[in-house]
């Protein structure tokens, strides 16, 4: 291809275009592999590999940084379908000023990257996001990268792509769209209001319900307890014929068995109280939703958990 002999042969042009080698004079050895790499491009080009094809020129344009070898690259950016990125470069090379007495097919270059420019204006589509209610300070982010939102739409490249969009106060919503060649997509995106917060710890009914059964708790242990020690004094007592075998100390054993009883009934009534409280505010708190977004050419998810 010419392009590749050119990069051998005009050696006084490329010394002006290539500022980035020593002494302004391009290396023998750079522009000989840079030849050797636009020859692969072309051949993975013609196969349609683009995407290698696409790593050769590039790699010939860091040797030798000349319109020829851009427009090239250019070229194979929108045949993978980065268009805005090509039409970026397209746009650089048409404008890059020409150099006196610089070979021909450099001025072609600059009138192909004018062309192409031309074309992807046609073909690079736009992407309106229409945010509800429209929050004041709503943060746009395509493919994880922060976009400003405009009203004409944003040029954004063909295929899929995740939107997502943030606003103080709301639920984020991130949805999936398909943005086809040439035309205006428009997406519509519904903010969902974060929940009001819950009122912080338990009610007073919660709360009261658990200390009072923790102290009937620990009044039916310590009766019970006593009780126990009461009944085996008596007993023994009984046994030995002692005058504390009496009916007022019976009376007294089973007064504080009595109150053990009191006492764990105090506590399962409490922990009951208070079970039945907690129970009750769980089932006040809002509930985990997931709603479904669904449209031409997009899906998506939002909600609360």
């Amino acid at each position: 291809m010419m392009i590749a002999g050119l990069i051998i042969a005009a050696s006084p042009a490329l010394a002006r275009q290539d500022a980035g080698v020593a002494g302004g004079e391009a290396d023998e050895k750079a522009r000989i592999e840079a030849r050797e790499l636009v020859y692969m491009g072309d051949e993975l080009f013609a196969q349609k590999k683009y995407a290698e094809a696409l790593r050769a020129y590039q790699r010939a344009e860091s040797l030798v940084h000349v319109p020829t070898t851009s427009i090239e690259v250019a070229k194979t950016l929108a045949a993978i379908g980065r268009l805005s990125e090509a039409r970026e470069l397209a746009s650089t090379i048409a404008a890059s000023p020409a150099t006196p007495g610089e070979p021909w097919p450099f001025t072609q270059a600059r009138r192909r990257a004018d062309s192409l420019r031309s074309e992807l204006d046609g073909r690079i589509p736009r992407l309106k996001v229409r945010i509800t209610p429209s929050p004041a300070g709503a943060r746009l982010k395509v493919d994880g990268q922060a976009v400003k939102a405009s009203a004409e739409g944003s040029l954004i490249d063909p295929g899929n792509h995740w939107i997502e969009v943030e606003a103080d106060g709301y639920l984020g919503a991130r949805q999936r769209v398909y943005v086809p060649e040439q035309e205006v997509t428009t997406l519509d995106v519904a903010l969902t209001p974060e929940p009001a917060p819950r009122s912080g710890g338990a009610s007073a009914w919660a709360i009261g319900g658990f200390v009072a059964s923790g102290a009937g708790l620990a009044v039916g242990i310590g009766a019970g307890a006593a009780y126990l020690n009461a009944r085996s004094d008596l007993e023994r007592a009984c046994q030995q014929g002692t005058s504390r075998c009496s009916d007022d100390a019976r009376g007294s054993a089973n007064a504080l068995g009595w109150f053990s009883n009191v006492g764990f009934g105090l506590a399962i009534a409490g922990a009951a109280v208070g079970g039945l409280a907690l129970g009750l505010e769980s089932s006040q708190a809002p509930a985990s939703s997931v709603t479904w977004a669904v449209g031409p050419g997009y899906i998506g998810v939002q909600g609360t958990l």
